[in-house]
């Protein structure tokens, strides 16, 4: 198949998951909201948007085809300020601790704190979806004293949330799913997967095509990351079906 036919038809699903997704997710809200309850999420509320945000390859290749030049600008500086950084990374929790503290927030949002990209934001923001105000989407909470985090704990709705987060259960299962099925459509296509850091994989096409090569195989993808110095584990995973 030729490789432009390739993607074009994980583009076409991913849009046609992403469709199918959103309905779901709007049942979701619904029966949340029926309880007497309301998803505190809306236009502007970004505190989410400086979490490290993981997507298939497939979710950030059709975002990298819609960026503008100000925007790709934007990917370029973000993801080589986190090359940069990731260096002296060893464990994911302080990776997790740099991607909010040092890099800080998805260069895609607007100057009004808008997502620049909804219509293709990923399964992963999709399905984050917050149960509380979103000062708790900000809080570092490794800095609360042990009696405010038994207080947020406790306030916690446990039947709707993922304990002992304060996001939604039902959507964040669902994002999960949808997010296999885009890896599984990958593997059938390639003979492996390829996720990781969201802006950072939108780079690798921008800047590098990685698409294109990844229709030449597993060792072809694998040796141009590890050639160009751009495989790190915590940045991208590549799994070999």
């Amino acid at each position: 198949m030729a490789k432009q036919n390739q993607w074009q038809i994980l583009r076409e699903e991913i849009r046609r998951q992403y469709e199918l997704f959103d309905s779901l997710t709007l049942r979701c809200i619904e029966e949340y909201s029926n309880s007497g309850k309301r998803i505190h999420c809306g236009k502007g509320c970004c505190e989410c948007c400086n979490l490290a945000v993981n997507s298939t390859y497939s979710e950030a290749f059709c975002v990298a085809e819609i960026l503008t030049e100000a925007q790709t600008a934007l990917i370029k500086a973000h993801a080589e300020k986190l090359l940069k950084h990731i260096a002296g990374v060893s464990d994911l929790k302080s990776y997790l601790s740099m991607q909010r503290k040092t890099i800080g927030f998805c260069p895609l949002l607007t100057d009004d704190r808008a997502c620049g990209v909804y219509g293709q934001r990923p399964f992963s923001c999709r399905s984050l979806l917050s149960t509380m105000d979103n000062v708790w989407c900000a809080t570092d909470f490794a800095l609360l004293s042990p009696a405010e985090k038994i207080a947020f704990m406790e306030s916690l709705d446990r039947q709707a949330v993922a304990f002992p987060m304060h996001y939604l259960a039902a959507s964040r299962d669902l994002g999960q799913q949808f997010e296999s099925r885009s890896a599984l459509a990958l593997a059938a296509t390639f003979g492996f997967t390829l996720s990781g850091n969201l802006p950072f994989l939108i780079y690798l096409e921008k800047e590098y095509g990685l698409g294109s090569i990844m229709c030449h195989g597993y060792s072809v993808t694998m040796d141009f990351l590890h050639q160009a110095g751009l495989f790190n584990p915590f940045l991208v995973t590549v799994e070999k079906i």
